[in-house]
Order: structure tokens, then sequence, then C-alpha cells
């Protein structure tokens, strides 16, 4: 039995001043100068500190470039270069003992390949190899350092197929990306795969197994062993050494890195009652307590449309009345009505045919029946878009529900969902949580973002929500590449704010916190706030820039991986970082980033209000992994980037649905 640990290895090198040999930045400062140099000298490591890079051998005979001067350099003040030190030589360690290692792409992590299928050749045509992601790491707690790496790990899948040989044993390649000559390995190849082979239950119990907490807990723990087993085999230059690297379970440091738990926010419901009867469930909670907005839909006349092939009709007549019966259950519905309309055929003209049926246009949520191949059509030739952007510019939110859910006798937990995000579309809430009084009134501004086709961020600007969680405003400014990132985030901030802040302002200073799916730069977030302080002159605000993300190599394990975490568990790593946890069955903890350059810096406050965010999502009862703040964003901004490539579609018309969460 033991108790939480994080996947932190404190690395012991004793400090001192160094003469490391360097060579001026701006002479190779572009990329292509940057890659000769590596090639010309493929024995030596090259690390840019500020104007100079710093060079290192990798054996005493290696030649140096041309005008190197040796610098000296105080490791203690310079912990970054230390941590490189660190980090190279591990590597090379590792290396040296035939490992093959990748850089990954997404994170500052190190991918060390196993070659060893765990899959043990069981399903021909497919291998699957364990990965062990290295990633140094330092911060400092109270002016004590702690210095470096952590350890997760991770499974990777690889056809040993080609194309040809998918086509020869019969399994359809049409439609799975990759090259010439490979299929890619994603989740449509793999589950095609598999299902043609009748290997998916073989499949999924060796990844089950190897995917159990305390199984990955074991792989980096005999890795962390190897490594502490092996240090003096660790080469370092400069005379440095590594002393130990030592594994310790929580707290640590003399309670400098500890555990805390933050509590859930309470739920309150129709005219703010609360849980009183104890009841398990938030869907029971609903029921019994009624939903926050009872008085406002209650009453209300309210007519929801169904476009339905005629194929579905049969299966699809059952969902309309579970739906129906689920939602005058949980929501209190008094008046509600079902319009039926049949569709002749599944494409996409039979469901243009009724786009302007006139009792559809007079609904206040349509349900768009749909199938699981047409889901992955282009947005131009899907129903499901072309519908929502039909109806979205009439003010009318839609919601696609697949034929092979409806065909899966559709259990009492989706049911409950599908009637929580029909209320939603609607413009309801089902529920709001506690609000804490404090001195000074707040908004938080979330900002998230989506991948086009061609892999460009796009920016989902910016959704706004009150400091008790109340969703103020749902605009999304045009979206946004990051070439007009700075002022289009300015311009946005200054429209949703000026209406606002006038109120804010009368109890004084007020404060600003900004949820981002990005780390904050000067060129961007700075730049805009610093505007949006100069068009507020005359009122004085506080901010916080918050970087959110799960794109870290921090993991979490009680009891080796053999227990859960418990819900809220916080962790503070420095003054400017933290770790939240938000799923009990997982390892992966939200990290949370504060700018320095913020002028509020209660990092706890902000890690608890990231945390009672997450209670708010109307996706689901149970609360999200995800802050609302980033969600709601980057959800807007993936359906709105869809929606633009359906033709005649105007993003104006969003308008039309601002204050309901039509994009959820």
């Amino acid at each position: 039995m033991s108790g939480l640990f994080l996947n932190f290895y404190q690395v012991d090198v004793p400090t001192k001043t160094v003469s490391i040999d360097s060579i001026e930045y701006s002479k190779h400062a572009s990329k292509e100068a940057f890659i000769d140099l590596k090639d010309n000298f493929p024995n030596l490591f090259f690390y840019r500190d500020d104007e100079k890079f710093l060079i290192w051998k990798k054996n005493e005979e290696d030649r140096l470039p041309k005008n190197v001067d040796s610098i000296k350099i105080d490791l203690s003040e310079k912990v970054k270069v230390l941590s490189k030190i660190m980090e190279r030589s591990i590597i090379d360690f590792i290396e040296s003992k035939g490992y093959k290692i990748f850089k990954n792409k997404h994170s500052n992590s190190l991918e060390i390949n196993s070659p060893k299928d765990i899959l043990n050749g069981h399903i021909e045509g497919l291998i699957v190899n364990r990965i062990v992601n290295f990633s140094p790491c330092f911060f400092y707690k109270e002016n004590k350092l702690l210095l470096g790496f952590s350890l997760s790990t991770s499974l990777k899948n690889s056809f040993t197929w080609n194309r040809q040989e998918f086509e020869k044993y019969g399994i359809d390649i049409q439609g799975l990306k990759g090259d010439e000559e490979r299929v890619y390995a994603n989740r449509q190849s793999l589950k095609r795969f598999l299902e043609t082979k009748g290997a998916t239950t073989i499949y999924d119990q060796v990844i089950n197994n190897e995917n159990r907490n305390a199984k990955v807990f074991s792989v980096i723990d005999n890795f962390y062993k190897w490594l502490e087993k092996n240090k003096e085999e660790i080469q370092l230059p400069f005379g440095l050494a590594i002393n130990s690297i030592s594994k310790k379970y929580l707290p640590f440091e003399d309670d400098l890195i500890k555990s805390e738990i933050i509590g859930k926010p309470q739920r309150y419901f129709y005219s703010n009652r609360k849980n009183t009867q104890g009841l398990q469930y938030y869907d029971q909670m609903v029921k019994a307590y009624q939903p926050y907005s009872l008085e406002l839909y209650q009453n209300k006349q309210i007519n929801i449309g169904i476009i339905c092939p005629l194929e579905y009709q049969g299966e699809t007549e059952g969902f309309v009345k579970k739906t129906e019966a689920k939602l005058k259950e949980i929501f209190h519905f008094n008046s509600l009505n079902v319009y039926f309309k049949s569709i002749l055929n599944k494409d996409l003209e039979s469901y243009k045919e009724v786009l302007y049926d006139e009792t559809l246009l007079k609904c206040d949520l349509v349900y768009v029946i749909v199938n699981e191949a047409q889901e992955k059509l282009s947005p131009s030739n899907s129903p499901y878009y072309v519908c929502k952007a039909k109806f979205i510019g009439n003010g009318i939110p839609t919601q696609d529900i697949q034929i092979e859910t409806i065909r899966q006798n559709l259990n009492a937990f989706t049911m409950t969902n599908i009637a929580l995000n029909s209320y939603a579309k609607l413009g309801g809430t089902a529920w709001t949580i506690e609000k804490e009084e404090k001195l000074k009134d707040e908004l938080v501004i979330g900002i998230g973002s989506t991948l086009t086709e061609n892999g460009q961020f796009v920016l989902g600007i910016a959704q706004v929500f009150h400091n008790d969680g109340r969703y103020m405003t749902g605009n999304c400014s045009p979206l946004s590449s990051f070439d007009h990132y700075a002022e289009n985030l300015e311009k946005h901030l200054f429209k949703t704010l000026q209406p606002l802040v006038e109120q804010m302002s009368k109890s004084g200073t007020f404060r600003l916190i900004f949820h981002l799916f990005k780390s904050a730069s000067e060129e961007y977030e700075i730049k805009a706030i610093n505007k949006l302080k100069e068009r507020f002159a005359n009122f004085n605000f506080e901010f916080a820039l918050v970087h959110l993300a799960y794109g870290h190599n921090f993991r979490l394990y009680n009891n080796e991986g053999n227990n859960n975490i418990r819900q809220g568990t916080y962790i503070q790593l420095s003054k400017y970082s933290a770790l939240l946890h938000f799923v009990g069955k997982s390892d992966l903890p939200l990290k949370i980033d504060l700018d320095k350059r913020s002028t509020f810096t209660s990092l706890f406050y902000l890690a608890k209000q990231v945390y009672w965010f997450s209670h708010l999502s109307h996706r689901s009862y149970m609360p999200s992994k995800r802050t609302v703040t980033i969600m709601y964003p980057s959800l807007m901004a993936k359906m709105t980037e869809e929606l633009k490539k359906v033709e005649g579609w105007d993003y104006e018309r969003l308008k039309a649905v601002s204050e309901k969460l039509w994009f959820i």
C-alpha cells in the first residue's frame, strides 16, 4: 500500500561555474544556417542561450566551429542550461543502449521506443509498441530548486501490411489515410482492420490490460529503476556528475510539494434549492428540485421538429417517445409538441426539400436523423451541417442523432444526456453553482481553438462568463488566424466588455481572468490587453492569464495505480504552476500555468475557479475534465469553421442564437 505519487524524478547534480564554448547566435539565426551548422558538426550539441549558441562535445576529440569563445556560466543561476545538459546526457546514454528516440512534435517530450510487439505477433499485419515519454523539468518552490524529469508511457499502433496487402486480405482501404504505400494506424483504419479480421476482442483485451494504471505505473517505475541503477554510466560534460535520481511520494521536500483537495461546488436548482435529500445522481437532482430556469419553460409552448428518412422512421418514433418522456420527466415541460417530418431518401437533396417547411421553421429545436457515414462527409455535402446552417439563420438550434445510436436500444445514461443537451440548446439552465462573494467583481474570458483541415490553428474568440458561472455571452468574433489574433481579440474584448465594465467598476477595481488554450505571449494576448487598458483608461482592472492544458508529461498515481485519484486533487508545483485532477480513473491531471505578467496571481483561487467551472458543462451531467471556458469556445470555433464550408452560409447568422448553447 502506498500513497499519492507524482511522476517527477528528482536529479541531484551539484552545480558550479563552468566554462562552455559558444558562438554568436546572429550568424546562424536562420533555419537554413542552423541546419547547415548541425550538419557540419554532427557530434556537437548546440543550445541557444540569449545571443549565444552554447556548445558541448560528445567526445573530447570532436572539432569545433571557427570563432568559438569560451564563457563562464554559473549553473546555479542558469538552470535551463543545467536542465538541458542533464537531458542531453541521459538521452545519449539511452541511445547508446540501442533505443530509438524521437521528438514529440506536440509536446516537449522525447519518445523512447521499445521494439517489442506487445501483441506478441497474435494479430498478423499489426504491431503495438510501448513508448516511454521522457520530459526534463525544473521548478522553484519557495526558492528551493527542484530539478529532474518526468516519465509517462503510451502505446503506438503500426500496420506491417502495406496497401496491397490490405486489399489482398479483403480489407477495404477506401477513405483510409496514409501515403502511397502505407495505411496510417488511426482510429478509423484500426476499427476497420480489426473488425475485418475478427480480432477486436483479442486487441481490446491486450490494450485494456496494458493501459491499466497499475501496469503503466510499473512500466515507468521499472524504467526509473534502470536509470538509477546505471546513473554512473550517464556521462555529463564539464566535470558534472549525477549524484542521485530519486523517486518520492507526496508530500516531499518537507511539505513544499503536497496535495490538497478542492471541494466540489454546491449546485443550485429552481429557486436556489439544494440537494437536501442526499440524492446520488445529478439528473435525479434536476428532476426532484426542478431546473434552475423552470419558470421560463415550464408552461411555455415548446415545439421540437424531427427530420427523418422514411427508412429510419420506425426506430426513430421510439426514440422520439423516449425523448419526449425524458424532457417532461426531468425538465417538467407541460406543453411539448413534436413535429415529425419524414423525407423520402437519405441523400442531401431530400433533406434540403424540407428546409423551408413552415412548421419546422416555427420549431424551437430540430433533431436531424443521420447515419454514421453521413457524419464523415464534408460540410457542404453533409445533411447535418446544411440543415444546421439553414436553421441557425432562423434562430433555431439543431441536434444530430445517429441512427446507429438510436438502434443500440438507448440506455438511460444516453437519454439523459440527449435531454440535457436539448434543454441547453433551447436556452435552458438545468443548474447553476454557488457564488462566492468577493470584494471585486470579475469576468472570466475563455479563448479556445480548433484545427483546420490543413492543420492550422483557428481561434474561438471569446466567450464570457461571470465569476458565478453565468454564461454572459456566446458571441464569437469572426474566427481568427494568428495573423490578426491580437487585433481581433482586442476589438472583441472591447465590444463585449464595454457594456459590462461600467457596472462592474462601481465597486472599484474589477478583475478579468483569461482562460487560454495556449501560453500567453507578448505578441498576442499581452498586446491585446495593453490596448484594452488604453481604451478603458478611466477604469481600473487587474488581470490573470491562465494557460490550461493536458499536453504535458505529468501523471498521478494512487497506491501505485491500484486506486483512483480523488477528484479535485490540487498540487502546486511553483508560484505559477499547478496540477488539478478531474477524472478519478485517469492518471492525467490538468496543468495550470499562470503567466508571470499577470497582475492577479492567486493560483489556488484560480485553480478552484477552473474546477468549479467544470461543473457547468451542459454536455453531460458529470463534471467535464475541460472547463467550459476553454471547451465552449473550442467547440464553437470547430462548428463555425465547418459551417463556413456550407455554400451560402453567413457568419452573421450566429447572432440569432448567440444566447443559446447551439454548438454543444
